[in-house]
C-alpha cells in the first residue's frame, strides 16, 4: 500500500487550538474601558451631596462579530510545517507546508452586574471635593464561535517521489489532511464556545470634583485590578488578564442654557504587561461626548464614544492588533421620587470597529445617596 493511514495528530490541531486560545485569552479584542459610555443624565446635576452613595448597574452586551484591521469579520491567517510522521509514505516520512485562512464568526451574549460604592468628602480641597469609588463587577457570558475556511493546499511532499507516484501520494495525503484540518476547525470552534460566569476585574477610582452653577469639573484616575476569573489557556475567561490598567482622565459639563447641558470626558488607558503570557496590550485613549436636554419627565440626549489604541500590542501573535471602536446611542435619566434615587437608561451601538468585539450595549443604572 503506497500510503498508510495518516494520523490526525500530524495535522494542524495544536496550531488551531493555540490560535483560538490566544485570541480570547491573551487580549480578547477588548480594552478595560466602559464601552457602554460613561456619561448620562447625571451631567446636569451640579449640586454635590457629600457622604456615602451607591449605584447598582445592569448591562446587557450583545456581540455580533469580531473585526479585523479592515473592520470586517476577522480572518486569521496561519502557516506552518506538516509531517506525515509517524506514518510512512512510500517507505519514508514526508513533509510539506501549508498556508491558509479561517473566518471567525462570533455571537456572544453577556450580562454584567456592577455594585459601585462611593464617598464624597464634606471638606473642600482647592475649591473641590474628593471622591473615592469602588466598582465591583460580576459577569456571565454565553458564546458561540465558528471557524470556517477552505483547507489550504499542501506544498509538494519531500523527499519527492517519482511520477506518477508523486501525484497519487500528494492527492491521498491532501485528502486526509483536509479531513483532519476541517475536523480541527470544528474542535477549535467548540473549545472557544460555551458559558462562563464569575467576578470581574475590580476598579478603584479617586477624583477631585468641583461644581459651580454652570459648570462641573472632574479630574482623577481609575486603577483596574486583575481580580477577575482568568486562566491564560481558557478562551472563556471572565477576567481581562493578569495585568493592571491605569486610566487617568478628566471630564467637564457645561450648562449651555436652562434646559441644555453638554459634557465631554477624555481618558488614557495605560496597561502593564500580562505576567501570565507576556503580552502587553498597547495603551489607548478614549473620548465620551454627551448632550442632555431637560424635559418634564426627565433628561434625555445622545452620547458618542470613541476608543483608540495608539500603541501596538507587544508579545502577541497578531501583530499591532490596535483596538479601535466608535459607538453612538441615547440615554434617559429620571428621578424615582419614592426612594429619592436616579435611574439612568442608556443604549450604545458600535457602528465602526477595528480589532474589536463589536455589538450593542443596553444599560440600567440606579444611583442613590445615603
Amino acid at each position: 500500500m503506497l500510503i498508510g493511514q495518516l494520523s490526525r495528530s500530524a495535522c494542524a490541531a495544536a496550531v488551531l487550538f493555540t490560535m483560538v486560545g490566544q485570541t480570547f485569552a491573551a487580549d480578547g479584542w477588548k480594552v478595560r474601558f466602559p464601552l457602554s459610555g460613561s456619561l448620562g443624565g447625571e451631567i446636569v446635576a451640579n449640586k454635590l451631596t457629600p457622604g456615602l452613595y451607591g449605584s447598582v448597574v445592569a448591562t446587557q452586551v450583545e456581540v455580533d462579530k469580531v473585526t479585523g484591521d479592515d473592520g470586517q469579520t476577522l480572518t486569521v491567517q496561519k502557516a506552518g510545517p506538516f509531517s506525515t510522521s509517524p506514518t510512512l509514505v512510500a517507505g519514508a516520512v514526508r513533509t510539506a507546508s501549508y498556508s491558509g485562512t479561517a473566518k471567525m464568526d462570533v455571537k456572544q451574549s453577556q450580562t454584567v452586574s456592577n455594585i459601585l460604592l462611593g464617598y464624597l468628602t464634606e471638606t473642600e480641597y482647592s475649591g473641590g471635593r474628593l471622591n473615592l469609588t469602588v466598582n465591583i463587577p460580576y459577569m456571565s457570558l454565553n458564546r458561540t464561535l465558528a471557524l470556517s475556511g477552505a483547507t489550504p493546499t499542501l506544498t509538494a511532499l519531500a523527499p519527492s517521489l517519482p511520477a506518477p507516484a508523486a501525484a497519487t501520494a500528494q492527492a491521498s495525503v491532501q485528502g486526509q489532511f483536509s479531513t483532519a484540518y476541517q475536523a480541527q476547525l470544528g474542535a477549535a470552534s467548540n473549545a472557544a464556545s460555551g458559558t462562563a460566569a464569575g467576578l470581574g476585574d475590580i476598579e478603584i477610582t479617586g477624583a477631585w470634583v468641583q461644581a459651580a452653577d454652570d459648570m462641573k469639573v472632574v479630574l482623577g484616575a481609575t486603577l483596574a485590578i486583575p481580580t477577575g476569573k482568568y486562566n491564560k489557556s481558557d478562551p472563556l475567561s471572565i477576567g481581562y488578564g493578569n495585568f493592571y490598567t491605569l486610566r487617568p482622565g478628566g471630564a467637564v459639563s457645561i450648562k449651555a442654557n436652562e434646559n441644555l447641558t453638554v459634557a465631554a470626558r477624555a481618558s488614557l488607558g495605560i496597561n502593564s504587561r500580562n505576567v501570565d503570557n507576556g503580552v502587553r496590550s498597547g495603551n489607548f485613549w478614549a473620548l465620551d461626548l454627551a448632550a442632555a436636554y431637560r424635559t418634564p419627565v426627565g433628561v434625555v440626549g445622545p452620547h458618542l464614544m470613541k476608543v483608540t489604541q495608539y500603541e501596538d500590542d507587544q508579545g502577541g501573535t497578531f501583530g499591532a492588533n490596535r483596538f479601535n471602536a466608535t459607538g453612538a446611542g441615547v440615554f434617559f435619566t429620571t428621578l424615582i421620587e419614592p426612594i429619592n434615587a436616579g435611574l439612568n437608561f442608556s443604549y450604545m451601538k458600535m457602528f465602526d470597529s477595528r480589532n474589536a468585539l463589536s455589538g450593542s450595549f443596553l444599560q440600567l443604572r440606579l444611583t442613590k445617596a445615603f
